[in-house]
């Protein structure tokens, strides 16, 4: 048994919308979610609620000679009865009642036997049940509420297995229909497809704004994997893909509720009228050939009837109330894209069709998204843009950016030794001299001599490693190991006069020079 929305909130929702309220302000006023506001605000219809003044002759709206009927008792029981279906089974016969409140909550006519056992004291067969079951089924039929649709406001797509034939390689094989429907003018695009793969959803799209020369407000389409990747009741997880062609074309994409395709019956039913009139029992040798065919049924025969539901001819419906309703096309068209989730590696870069493209280094480890074409590619997180690269092609290549290295990588070995090189000249130029000629040399040890030079900067102090270098530019030694047994040397011949400078010559301790002196004269006597 579905919700239904009290009266007052619904006198509530019908008069906010006749005043111009938002469908967003109407939820937060009366603290209904704005999918049950839709639902309501079509129905614009205020009940007239008739005026009692105090005194007057029209304070009560009855007149006193009129009369209230009364309500029948047994009304209600008696139209139940008339719903039932009739039975001549004794067993079934008391409890048709219970049969009827069962079946309304869906249950099957099996667990309405049992639960007749359990707690009806039933004592007929299971075969009386179903069959009893099966004249409610066809006596009680669910009814449907026909919506309103306003002009421009909603399309609604679906795919279908279509019921012709088309040459595909060497054999005829039933292929795939497309279709969008106007909900309002009932006006349709119908296009016969190989497959649902993103790109062809999304082509169809384009090729069906193009078609009708406008965008509705609001696309409704079923939850297959290239419009919604996760469907859910609550919030659906568009395809980054088709939430991109929404924004593009400026329309609300609205994914149907799971299991519940009478959400989009208009395109549901349109399908099938198109398998039955058009495709049934045909067959074509190309793809190309199909779709003319339905381009010249659609222009002699579907938009020329009287439709059913608008009781007007669709074509004219169409040009006269929806078509002016319609959003222009945007001046630049759609550009489609693949997308995929990545892991940034240890280098800081991303895979995108083996190739490979840098980000920023503080992205290692986690997972983005990346949009690519064969002219560019572009990396997201949380739907920010981080960069953008130009498409490489071949295999194996790598591009990184000089902003997505860390600031201690060098892009090259050049760089490399220009900063080795200032940081000597900050030692100073002795130093600048031995690294300079060092990194000049072909030898591939030429880095790790220099960083070991640059590195006793932390033992020793800038005097002693620029005299070290200097006798080792003296000497055409430079080698890490002379360079730093000369420091060393330095140190160890500066810290001797500095260690004889600190004996102490008076202390509590020491006796005086005089005491010895007196000591040493006695002796000698």
């Amino acid at each position: 048994m579905s919700n239904v929305l009290s009266k007052v909130k619904q006198d509530q929702i019908r008069v906010l919308s006749l005043l111009g309220w938002s469908e967003r302000a109407i939820s937060k006023q009366t603290e209904v979610h704005r999918k049950t506001v839709r639902k309501y605000k079509f129905d614009q219809t205020v009940p007239e609620v008739p005026i009692c003044i105090p005194g007057s002759k029209e304070e009560n709206p009855c007149s006193a000679n009129e009369t209230v009927p009364e309500v029948p008792t047994d009304f209600l029981s008696d139209t139940d009865s008339i719903l039932l279906p009739p039975t001549n089974s004794p067993q079934i016969l008391p409890h048709t009642q219970d049969i009827k409140k069962y079946f309304d909550q869906g249950l099957t006519a099996r667990r309405i036997y049992q639960d007749l056992v359990e707690n009806h004291f039933y004592t007929g067969s299971y075969d009386s049940v179903k069959r009893y079951v099966r004249k409610l089924r066809k006596k009680l039929k669910k009814s449907t509420e026909r919506i309103p649709h306003l002009p421009g406001r909603e399309a609604q797509v679906d795919f279908g297995k279509s019921s012709c034939y088309v040459k595909r390689g060497k054999s005829y094989r039933k292929v795939w229909l497309f279709k969008m429907t106007l909900s309002c003018s009932k006006h349709a695009y119908e296009e016969l497809v190989d497959s649902q793969n993103v790109a062809t959803f999304i082509q169809c799209h384009i090729n069906a704004f193009k078609f009708f020369g406008g965008v509705p407000d609001m696309v409704t389409l079923d939850n297959l994997k290239s419009g919604v990747l996760v469907a859910s009741l609550y919030e659906p997880e568009l395809n980054p893909v088709y939430r991109s062609l929404s924004r593009h074309y400026n329309f609300a994409a609205n994914p149907c509720i799971p299991a519940t395709p009478q959400h989009k019956g208009v395109v549901e039913r349109d399908i099938q009228y198109t398998k039955s009139n058009a495709l049934e029992k045909k067959s074509f040798e190309t793809l190309e050939e199909a779709n003319l065919y339905l381009k010249h049924w659609n222009k002699r025969w579907a938009r020329t009837r009287i439709h059913g539901s608008t009781r007007k001819q669709v074509w004219k419906h169409f040009c006269e109330i929806e078509r002016p309703m319609l959003h222009f096309l945007p001046e630049k068209e759609f550009e489609h894209f693949e997308c995929g989730n990545r892991k940034v590696d240890v280098n800081g870069t991303v895979e995108v069709k083996k190739n490979f493209y840098g980000v920023s280094h503080y992205l290692v480890g986690e997972t983005v998204m990346v949009h690519y074409t064969n002219k560019w590619i572009k990396v997201l997180k949380d739907e920010k843009l981080l960069i953008k690269h130009t498409r490489i092609h071949g295999k194996g290549k790598c591009f990184i950016p000089q902003n997505c290295l860390p600031p201690w990588k060098h892009p090259n070995l050049e760089s490399q030794e220009r900063f080795y090189c200032s940081k000597a000249r900050s030692i100073g130029p002795n130093t600048y001299h031995v690294v300079d000629h060092i990194l000049s040399q072909f030898d591939p040890m030429a880095i790790r001599k220099v960083r070991g030079i640059l590195s006793l900067a932390k033992k020793f102090g800038k005097s002693e490693i620029e005299t070290a270098a200097y006798e080792a530019y003296s000497s055409k030694n430079y080698s890490y190991g002379f360079i730093k047994k000369t420091c060393e040397k330095l140190q160890k011949d500066r810290a001797v006069p500095e260690q004889c400078s600190l004996l102490l010559q008076h202390h509590e301790s020491i006796r005086p020079l005089a005491e010895y002196q007196s000591i040493i004269e006695k002796r000698s006597l």
